[in-house]
């Protein structure tokens, strides 16, 4: 590692969240989950799993209230938090991920959505491979039948722990993107390659580091991650959190026989899928 260690995270949290949102009717990073929101879990999680003490927030819809939220268990938690408007974060997660350029330090910062619960330890798996000037980290998942959402999870094939291809429709693929990942500043370049294609999801400019070779993956396997954005999800999230609570560990659903899982810290429920490139 010749880099930095890093502090720093970027928390996606401008889109809509249209499908758990009418169910809620609160911002997708207020929901919460067992009594704790989204948002606060996923702090949690950065900060122990990375040591994150300062969050760059890019914010669209109802940005008042999640900046408020947002600020608050920043406060909570004693770490930085740095509203950035995305003015057009209806076009793409990658557009909001865009907004926060010149935000984020010359070190590699961490990337996270705002509604994905995942166990500090794939951030601490991250922050032990680092990446070099240049390059970026996905953390991805390989055991296909132990994603909650299999048709909603973005695909990714690797070959020698680098991505060869991301998409949601992948006919061939071996891994899921787990939405939490450690870049460089190089991405800002791929996602402006990529909305210059008029391709403005946060994957779109992955693909493009991906196609000079420079983004790399860690294998977190066996750790729970779960998107939660859907009504389904949050029912799974909060069964997750109860069996926690009463068994000290997650419980990853398979297509057989339930697995556990032991973590040494406290926090996320489970499971699944990527950034999917529906607007964040």
């Amino acid at each position: 590692m010749d880099l930095a260690k890093p502090n720093t995270a970027v928390i996606l949290a401008a889109g809509l969240g249209s499908r758990l949102n009418l169910q809620t009717g609160v911002p997708k990073p207020l929901v919460k989950v067992n009594g704790i929101t989204l948002a606060e879990r996923v702090l949690l999680s950065l900060r122990i799993g990375g040591e994150v003490s300062r969050c760059v927030i890019p914010v669209g819809h109802r940005a008042e209230e999640v900046v408020a939220h947002f600020e608050k268990i920043g406060h909570r938690h004693d770490m930085d938090i740095i509203p950035i408007p995305a003015k057009d974060w209806h076009l793409g997660n990658g557009t909001s991920m865009l907004a926060s350029k010149g935000h984020t330090g010359k070190q590699p910062f961490f990337i996270s959505m705002s509604d994905h619960l995942f166990d500090p330890a794939i951030v601490t798996a991250l922050s032990e491979e680092a990446p070099k000037k240049g390059e970026m980290c996905l953390a991805i998942d390989r055991k296909k039948d132990g994603i909650f959402d299999l048709d909603d999870v973005t695909r990714v094939n690797t070959i020698n722990g680098r991505i060869q291809a991301i998409e949601k429709d992948l006919k061939h693929w071996n891994a899921a993107d787990t939405g939490v990942m450690l870049c460089s500043t190089a991405l800002f370049d791929g996602l402006e390659r990529a909305a210059a294609d008029g391709q403005h999801g946060l994957s779109d400019g992955l693909r493009q580091l991906a196609n000079q070779k420079k983004a790399k993956t860690v294998d977190v396997t066996g750790h729970f991650w779960l998107d939660v954005d859907t009504p389904e999800a949050h029912r799974e999230a909060e069964m997750q959190e109860l069996y926690k609570a009463k068994h000290g560990v997650y419980r990853l659903s398979t297509a057989s026989t339930p697995l556990k899982v032991r973590h040494n810290d406290v926090t996320e429920p489970r499971y699944q899928e990527a950034p999917s490139d529906d607007v964040r």
